[in-house]
C-alpha cells in the first residue's frame, strides 16, 4: 500500500512554484515525484500551492519488496520472489500470526519483547491473552503500520478510520458507541481520560484493562478486518485510500467522525478551543480527534453503497521530542 509516487499540478490562479527538487511548476501541466520529494512540501504548500491528482502505490503482489526471510507460512518465499509489502499487510487471521522480517520492514519496534526466532519484528505470544501487542512496521516510504485486534462482532472494511477500544491491548473499532473524552490537568496539559474494559473476547482469551485509551484515531484499515481478527492498519504516512464524507474538500484537516458506526473521515464541525468549568476540552485537534490532511477530490468507491474515499496524509500522533538548545562553551 506504500506510495511511489504523485503526480501532482498547480491549484487554480496559483501562477508558478519551486519543487523540492529545483524544478520550476507552471499551470496547466502535471508533474511527476516520488514518496521523498513530496515528503519534503511543505503542508502549506500542499493546502494551498498544488494539488494532487494520482497516488501511485505499489500493488504487486509479488516481487518487487521482499520483507521476509523465512521459508513457511505467509512469509514463503517462491523461487526468489518472495512476499510483497501489500501481500503481507492485507492478510488477516483469527489467531496472532508470527512475522519475520527483514529489510525496510524490520524498522519497527516491539517494546514487549518476541518469542519467536530471526530477526525483525515477530509477534509476542507472551503478551497479554487476546492482545495484539504492540507490533509495527515501516514502508520504504517511511509510512508505518500497526498489527491490531478487531474486539467488535462486525467487519472493519477497508479504508475505515479506527479507534482504540483497547489501546493496551491493541483492540480497535469504530468511533460508534466507543467514549472519547478530553480534558484539561491542572496545568492546563490535554490528555485523553482512560477508562477501564473488561470481558473482552478474543479467540486466545480474555482481557480485562485498567486505565486504557478509548476512542483515540487508531489508525485506517488496509483490507476488510472480520470481528475476531487480527490485521494491519495504517498509523502514518501517505494512505491512497480513505472513506470520507461526500464533498470533503482537497487540503482539509480531517478527524474521526466520532458517532458514526462508519469509519469514515469527516471535517471537525467546531474548531474553537473551549475548556468547560469540568475541565472538559472541545474544539481543539486532540479533542477533535484529528488525524490528517485531504489530498485528492473523494470518489465513489466501487461495491461499496456510495461510500467516498480519497488519499489522505495521515500524520504521526507520537510525542515528538522537544529540541534543546545547548550553548558551544568552547
Amino acid at each position: 500500500m506504500s506510495a511511489r509516487s504523485f503526480v501532482i499540478q498547480l491549484q487554480a490562479g496559483v501562477g508558478q512554484a519551486i519543487l523540492p527538487d529545483h524544478r520550476k511548476m507552471i499551470p496547466g501541466v502535471q508533474y511527476v515525484v516520488d514518496a521523498e520529494t513530496f515528503s519534503k512540501i511543505s503542508l502549506g504548500a500542499r493546502q494551498n500551492v498544488i494539488k494532487v491528482v494520482t497516488v501511485n502505490t505499489d500493488t504487486t503482489s509479488t516481487g518487487s519488496f521482499v520483507p521476509a526471510q523465512s521459508s513457511s507460512g505467509v512469509n514463503l518465499q517462491v523461487a526468489g520472489s518472495g512476499v510483497s509489502l501489500l501481500n503481507l499487510l492485507t492478510q488477516t487471521s483469527t489467531s496472532p500470526t508470527s512475522y519475520s522480517l527483514a529489510g525496510f520492514a524490520a524498522q519497527g519496534y516491539d517494546p514487549a519483547g518476541t518469542a519467536g526466532s530471526n530477526t525483525g519484528v515477530g509477534q509476542a505470544m507472551s503478551s497479554a491473552s487476546g492482545a495484539a501487542a504492540n507490533q509495527t512496521i515501516i514502508g520504504p516510504d517511511g509510512a508505518r503500520y500497526a498489527y491490531v485486534y478487531n474486539g467488535t462482532a462486525s467487519t472493519i472494511s477497508g479504508g475505515w478510520c479506527t479507534v482504540w477500544y483497547d489501546e493496551n491491548a491493541r483492540y480497535i473499532s469504530t468511533a460508534s458507541g466507543v467514549p472519547y473524552l478530553v480534558k484539561n490537568d491542572g496545568l492546563g496539559t490535554s490528555y485523553v481520560v482512560s477508562s477501564t474494559v473488561s470481558g473482552l473476547s478474543a479467540s486466545v482469551g480474555t482481557v480485562s484493562d485498567v486505565g486504557t485509551k478509548q476512542g483515540a484515531f487508531a489508525g485506517v484499515t488496509l483490507t476488510n478486518i472480520s470481528g475476531g481478527y487480527f490485521g494491519w492498519i495504517q498509523i502514518e504516512g501517505y494512505c491512497p485510500n480513505v472513506a470520507v464524507a461526500s464533498g470533503t474538500a482537497v487540503g482539509a484537516t480531517v478527524a474521526v467522525s466520532g458517532g458514526s458506526n462508519i469509519g469514515y473521515a469527516a471535517v471537525p464541525a467546531s474548531t474553537t478551543a473551549v475548556t468547560t468549568s469540568a475541565g472538559v476540552v472541545t474544539g481543539t485537534s486532540l479533542a477533535n480527534n484529528t488525524f490528517g490532511t485531504v489530498l485528492t477530490a473523494p470518489a465513489s468507491g466501487v461495491g461499496t453503497g456510495g461510500q467516498f474515499f480519497a488519499a489522505v496524509e495521515i500524520r504521526s500522533r507520537r510525542v515528538k521530542k522537544p529540541y534543546v538548545r545547548v550553548l558551544n562553551k568552547n
